[in-house]
């Protein structure tokens, strides 16, 4: 789960960086941190073969849920600016 979490972290601060619209820079994170997660641990681990769709659903609602954190300090940091 740790990786998720630093995958999730680096592809939302790019995307909120490169997409202004809030939604679409949420969606384009949780995208490829599902994907950059199963690439590297789901491929070497059958991760997502044992646990079926429930583990990458849980890496997409974590990858969502940090991406959405993100997108607010980016938002808040933008006002303030």
């Amino acid at each position: 789960m740790e990786l998720v979490l630093v995958i999730a972290t680096i592809t939302s601060f790019f995307s909120h960086i490169v997409i202004d619209r809030s939604f679409v820079a949420n969606a384009v994170s949780v995208v490829f941190a599902t994907l950059i997660t199963w690439a590297l641990a789901g491929a070497e681990t059958s991760l997502f073969v044992q646990g079926g769709f429930l583990q990458l659903l849980l890496v997409a609602v974590a990858a969502l849920v940090i991406s959405v954190v993100v997108g607010f300090v980016f938002a808040y940091h933008k006002k303030c600016s």
